[in-house]
């Protein structure tokens, strides 16, 4: 096996890979700063750079969760209920893991810490394949290669 591809939540205790295919992952970075202009002076300064938390946003349809084929309207719904629960963040404690890539045969992984949903919509008025969009924040911006838990 080699560098895999494979967006997941873990929170603590469960790792639950979000149904495929994914049709967009978009990561967006952000830093702050202060910008400060001269009157009569060309240009500015900018000063007091910080990384600010990492947004994530995924699109994706319910076809298959974790290899295993969701082809009713009842297996597509009962996914979407168990993501909708493992994404439920009502509290810090409820934070999770988010894996972008995990491989366990090499323990190659790429994950971010302390996430929590913003959103969750799904679409079922295509009763042969049901849609998802998730949006995540993660408050640490550090991207780790440690295993889940770790």
């Amino acid at each position: 096996m080699a560098f895999t591809f494979k967006p997941a939540v873990y929170d603590g205790t469960t790792f639950y890979e979000l149904p495929r295919p994914i049709m967009a992952i978009r990561v967006q970075d952000a830093w702050d700063f202060e910008q400060f202009k001269v009157p009569l002076a060309n240009g500015d300064s900018v000063v007091g750079h910080s990384r600010q938390g990492i947004d994530i946003r995924i699109e994706g349809q319910v076809g298959t969760q974790a290899g295993g084929l969701k082809i009713s309207e009842a297996d597509m719904f009962g996914e979407l209920e168990q993501l909708r629960s493992q994404l439920d963040v009502t509290s810090s404690e409820d934070e999770y893991e988010f894996f972008l890539y995990h491989d366990t045969a090499t323990a190659t992984y790429r994950k971010l810490k302390s996430c929590s949903t913003i959103r969750f919509d799904y679409d079922l008025s295509n009763k042969a394949l049901f849609t998802y969009s998730v949006a995540i924040h993660a408050e640490d911006p550090t991207i780790y290669t440690t295993s889940p838990g770790a």
